[in-house]
């Protein structure tokens, strides 16, 4: 790592991910903590390439499934640096492997209370994100919604991140400035997207 302080040269080698990803894969919990908080710093330093998402997503997936609580708790922080970096999902399928797997521990009977708020407050972190992508993309008005409560189920986090956004919406009614689904950015389309789906999903 000394040797390639260059952000850009680490990623585009790969080799260094690789390794981390290995120690990931061996599926025992202090090589995978250890391997996670490294993949950590690396994203956080913009040294992986966006190439290499899927991969990390597949291995945040297989973590997510394993019974350790400190490793839930990893790999859902991991997952908020994924969405707060360059890296963050812009295809529908990365979208929703990403937050299938914050459902995915908000609703398993096998996660402890502390992975369960955890999760929910990743997951509402990851969609704000994503709409705030949405409202620079399209350059809508922003407004300042109140905060969403933690909720204890899918459906009510659901409902909290879809009223919260709903606010941004309103207003941008109010201004004229909505445009049509065929005039939106990639960026709109996929928030608009998502958007539905969390309306299903608060709706049961």
């Amino acid at each position: 790592l000394r040797s390639l302080s260059n952000p850009r040269e680490i990623a585009q080698k790969g080799d260094i991910l690789r390794i981390f990803l290995m120690a990931c894969s061996v599926k025992s919990v202090k090589l995978s903590v250890i391997g996670l908080s490294c993949l950590q710093k690396l994203i956080s330093h913009d040294a992986v390439a966006s190439s290499a998402l899927k991969e990390i997503l597949a291995t945040l997936r297989d973590h997510s499934e394993m019974p350790d609580e400190s490793l839930q708790l990893k790999t859902l922080q991991t997952m908020l640096i994924v969405f707060q970096s360059h890296l963050r999902p812009e295809s529908e399928e990365d979208m929703s492997q990403a937050l299938g797997i914050c459902l995915h521990l908000l609703e398993s009977s096998r996660s402890s209370d502390s992975v369960r708020n955890t999760a929910a407050a990743t997951f509402r972190q990851a969609v704000a994100l994503v709409f705030d992508n949405v409202v620079l993309a399209e350059s809508l008005p922003t407004g300042k919604a109140s905060p969403a409560r933690l909720g204890s189920s899918a459906s009510s986090v659901a409902n909290n991140v879809t009223r919260s956004f709903g606010q941004t919406l309103s207003l941008a009614f109010s201004y004229g400035e909505l445009t049509m689904r065929e005039d939106l950015t990639d960026v709109g389309k996929l928030g608009l997207r998502l958007l539905e789906d969390l309306t299903a999903l608060a709706a049961g």
